[in-house]
C-alpha cells in the first residue's frame, strides 16, 4: 500500500514509518518543507496559506494524520494555546476538505486524537461514549474531532491516544529522570489516573486499524492497566532501585511552575481500553515492559 503520514517526524510517526517500510509499504510525509529526494519523500503543506500539494495524494491508499503541536512544550500562554488549537483544528480541517475534493480519495484515514477529550474525571471509568470535558484541552480535542468528521469519502478511524510511553523519549523520560536522580515524588495527591499505551502498541494499533476494514469511528488507544500517579511513581522507583523519600509535590507548587498546563499532570483520566471483540493483543500492559 501507499501511505501518506502527517506528523511523520514525531515520535509515533517515525516509528510507524519504519515499521510500514519494513512491511513493504511505500511511505511519504506531508511536511512544511518539500523534499522529494529523501528516502521518505516529503510533500509540502502550508497551514498559513491553507494549501496542500495535491501530488501527495496520488495513488495513496491510506492517510495517517498525526500532526499537532506538542501540548507538553512549555506553559500554555495565550499564543501557545492558539498554536495548539490551530495545529489541530486548522490542519485537520484543511486535510479533510482536501481529501473530500479528490477525484480518487484514499480508502482509509486514521486520525490521532487524545483522551484529553474527557477532561478531569476523578475515579470515573470512561468509554468512548462519555461526554467531553470542559477544560482547555478537552475543548481543543472536541473541536479537533469535529474537524475530522468533515471527512465524507473515506473510512475514518479516530484513535484517542493515552500517554504514549517509550524508552526513546517523550513523556516517559520526564517521568524517569527525577526518579533516577533520587528526587522523584508523586504529584499532588498522587491519586490521579494516567491511562497509557506503549509506542510499540500504538504503532501496531494504527497498522491494525489500517488492515481491519470493520473498524470505523472512535476508539480509546490505551491499555487496560491505567495507573495512579502514586502507583506509577512507586513502580518506576522500584524498577530502578531508587528510594522515594520526598513528600508529594504540592499542587500550588505545580501550578506556579506549569500554570494552566498543570492539567497535564493533575487531571485524572481513567479510560476503558479497546473492545475485546476487536481481538487486538497488547504487547505492553505493565509499565515495567517499557522501562530500560
Amino acid at each position: 500500500m501507499k501511505i501518506l503520514i502527517t506528523g511523520g517526524s514525531g515520535l509515533v510517526g517515525k516509528e510507524l514509518s519504519k515499521k510500514l517500510i519494513r512491511g513493504g509499504h511505500k511511505v511519504s510525509w506531508l511536511s512544511r518543507k518539500e523534499d522529494l529526494s529523501k528516502s521518505i519523500p516529503r510533500y509540502k503543506w502550508d497551514l498559513t496559506k491553507k494549501i496542500i500539494d495535491k501530488k501527495a495524494f496520488e495513488g495513496v491508499d491510506v492517510v495517517v494524520h498525526l500532526a499537532g503541536k506538542n501540548v507538553g512544550e512549555g506553559r500554555w500562554t495565550p499564543k501557545a494555546k492558539e498554536e495548539i488549537l490551530n495545529s489541530r483544528v486548522v490542519a485537520t480541517t484543511l486535510l479533510m476538505e482536501t481529501i473530500n475534493a479528490l477525484e480518487h480519495p484514499p480508502k482509509t484515514v486514521i486520525c490521532a486524537s487524545a483522551i484529553g477529550y474527557y477532561g478531569d474525571r476523578a475515579d470515573e471509568l470512561v468509554d468512548e461514549g462519555a461526554s467531553a470535558g470542559t477544560d482547555f484541552l478537552a475543548d481543543v480535542v472536541r473541536q479537533w474531532e469535529e474537524a475530522m468528521d468533515i471527512l465524507s469519502v473515506s473510512r475514518l478511524v479516530k484513535l484517542r491516544l493515552g500517554v504514549v510511553l517509550s524508552n526513546q523519549g517523550g513523556a516517559l523520560s520526564k517521568i524517569i529522570q527525577p526518579i533516577k536522580m533520587g528526587v522523584g515524588a508523586a504529584l499532588g495527591s498522587g491519586d490521579q489516573w494516567m491511562s497509557w499505551i506503549s509506542l510499540e502498541d500504538i504503532v501496531r494499533l494504527i497498522i491494525f486499524s489500517i488492515e481491519n476494514d470493520q473498524m470505523k469511528g472512535t476508539y480509546n488507544a490505551v491499555t487496560s492497566t491505567p495507573l495512579t500517579n502514586k502507583e506509577m511513581t512507586k513502580r518506576v522507583a522500584k524498577f530502578y532501585h531508587r528510594p522515594l523519600i520526598l513528600p508529594n509535590v504540592p499542587v500550588f507548587v505545580l501550578k506556579l511552575l506549569l500554570g494552566e498546563s498543570v492539567a497535564l499532570v493533575l487531571n485524572s483520566t481513567k479510560v476503558k481500553s479497546l473492545d475485546e471483540n476487536l481481538n487486538f493483543d497488547f504487547k505492553n500492559e505493565e509499565i515495567e515492559t517499557v522501562l530500560v
